[in-house]
């Protein structure tokens, strides 16, 4: 993705090219019985303003016109007056429309956050619900480590575990990992609960989880590594409902 630097830098080259439209008159693509080249289109239309292109190799011309390559290098460079402010244009477009959504996202999360800070058991349940959806934002592990570790109420634990594990992602995994690896007795218990609740039905989706544990399990944090294995072993005591035929 180019810089704003290089942007502005294409515009530059832009406004010092001549100005008025450039219309490829090709030779291969309707005769005229002449050669090849580049109209600019002036606004009053009154002045004959060419641009003639022809290739050297090694001092030697090796293209006249009219020729295939030729009036494809002419079309591409014509075509490129036009065609580059508008790329330019839907860059800063689409930049745009993508810092919106990342300041809604962020809203999303400050919302759920405080949310989760709540006295009301209740809704620190709805803030992990919500914040699972959030959780390939950096910013979003620390707190929802929290409440799967709430020290309130188990129920935000489990609500918040099996949320994040719905995910079914090394992400939503290493959460867990995180919690189960320092998680006291009660809470170890909801979590395990909600990983038999989410990985009890399907073997594919439970021997997925497995390898993405055993992936966690080099992870340099020995505290999440710890809780993978943890976490696998939970899952590897699973005996799922369904299988593949």
């Amino acid at each position: 993705m180019p810089t704003e630097e290089e942007l502005e830098s294409m515009e530059a080259r832009i406004a010092a090219a001549s100005t008025g439209a450039w219309v490829p008159v090709l030779e291969t693509r309707g005769a005229t019985g002449g050669a090849s080249c580049i109209q600019i289109a002036p606004a009053t239309a009154v002045e004959d303003d060419e641009i003639y292109l022809s290739r050297f190799t090694n001092g030697e011309q090796v293209q006249v016109s009219p020729d295939l390559q030729l009036d494809a290098d002419l079309d591409f460079i014509a075509s490129a007056r036009q065609d580059m402010p508008r790329l330019i244009a839907e860059v800063r477009r689409l930049r745009a429309l993508l810092r919106g959504d990342s300041d809604r996202r962020h809203a999303a999360f400050v919302a759920l956050r405080e949310l989760g800070r709540s006295q009301d058991y209740r809704d620190r349940a709805d803030a992990g619900r919500g914040l699972a959806a959030f959780a390939d934002m950096q910013e979003v592990f620390g707190p929802l480590l929290e409440l799967v570790l709430d020290p309130g109420d188990t129920f935000v634990t489990r609500v918040t575990a099996e949320a994040v594990l719905r995910r079914r992602d090394g992400i939503g995994l290493r959460i867990v990992a995180s919690a189960l690896a320092v998680a006291d007795w009660s809470q170890s218990e909801w979590i395990h609960t909600a990983v038999r609740d989410v990985f009890g039905i399907f073997s594919e989706e439970r021997d997925s989880a497995m390898q993405l544990c055993e992936e966690i399990l080099q992870d340099p944090d020995e505290r999440v590594a710890l809780g993978a294995r943890q976490l696998h072993e939970a899952l590897a005591e699973i005996d799922p409902v369904l299988r593949p035929a």
